[in-house]
């Protein structure tokens, strides 16, 4: 049976289509390929998930959002599909060659946890670049305010780790973590937390040198600088050292609104999605 030479065709492009795709999908920068999804239309928003998590906490804002805008997730350095870290590196210039393979100018940015502090670095650095700014949850270097119960809760996982490796006892260690608690989530949200958890590769806990380094000065002494509309949001429930910074955030940024999320902890994108898209819509809108 002779196939014809249009479905020959048809079929060979395909393939290729696929393959663009699939690439498209991993961006090669100076040092480090960084795997990302795109989305939508529109101004572009960029989510950054937080420490030994990946894209897929977004996952309760991809949908809601691409409808309105062109929306960018991504892997940190370290985390996910992206490359393993092996030495020290900033992960908001990391951002920028990102932003600049893509072909992107600006773009409003949403940061949760250790994303909210490389989204307030990159604002600080290259305020150009940036419509607006979310953070919830954020961490912040050069904070020094810290509890001592949240430094207990690092110290103890990096001790485990350290010694242990990153297996499911340990990994069991940081879910049942104050910082790690999901007060008001579904299911579906248990679910994927753990699962990214147990996705991660530990790198950080067991060789905590190849942490992400921002510099100097910190990202707590550039808050003054930052020029962009930001909005601060923090899960009531959270754990005090992340309040103190949210506060800190408020007192030091000039253009800045604060929102407590009621019943929240530190993932109020996972525990209250509803509320969460609304705040973030309502703001950049």
């Amino acid at each position: 049976m002779r196939v014809p030479i249009a479905v020959i065709l048809l079929s060979l492009l395909s393939v290729v289509v696929v393959a663009q795709v699939s690439s498209s999908n991993r961006a090669v920068l100076k040092d480090t390929h960084l795997y990302f999804e795109k989305a939508g239309k529109g101004e572009t928003i960029v989510f950054i998930h937080g420490w030994a998590l990946d894209n897929r906490m977004w996952d309760w804002q991809w949908d809601y959002f691409s409808k309105r805008y062109n929306v960018i997730r991504y892997d940190v350095r370290g985390f996910g599909e992206s490359d393993r870290a092996h030495d020290p590196h900033n992960p908001a210039d990391e951002l920028k060659e990102l932003l600049d393979h893509l072909k992107i100018e600006k773009v409003h940015l949403v940061g949760h946890s250790m994303g909210g502090n490389i989204a307030l670095n990159f604002a600080a650095k290259y305020p150009n670049r940036v419509r607006k700014v979310v953070v919830a949850d954020t961490f912040l270097d050069g904070f020094d305010n810290n509890t001592p119960e949240f430094k207990t809760i690092f110290d103890n996982i990096v001790y485990l780790t350290s010694h242990q490796g990153w297996h499911d006892e340990q990994q069991e260690v940081w879910l049942r973590s104050s910082l790690m608690r999901l007060y008001t989530a579904q299911d579906k949200a248990i679910i994927a937390l753990s699962e990214m958890v147990a996705d991660y590769n530990g790198d950080h806990f067991i060789n905590p040198r190849i942490n992400p380094d921002f510099g100097k000065p910190t990202t707590a002494e550039l808050l003054t600088t930052i020029k962009a509309p930001t909005l601060v949001l923090v899960g009531q429930k959270d754990e005090e050292s992340l309040q103190r910074i949210s506060s800190l955030l408020t007192q030091k940024i000039p253009n800045v609104n604060k929102i407590v999320i009621k019943g929240a902890g530190h993932f109020p994108n996972m525990e209250k999605p509803k509320v969460f898209n609304k705040l973030i819509n309502q703001f950049l809108n």
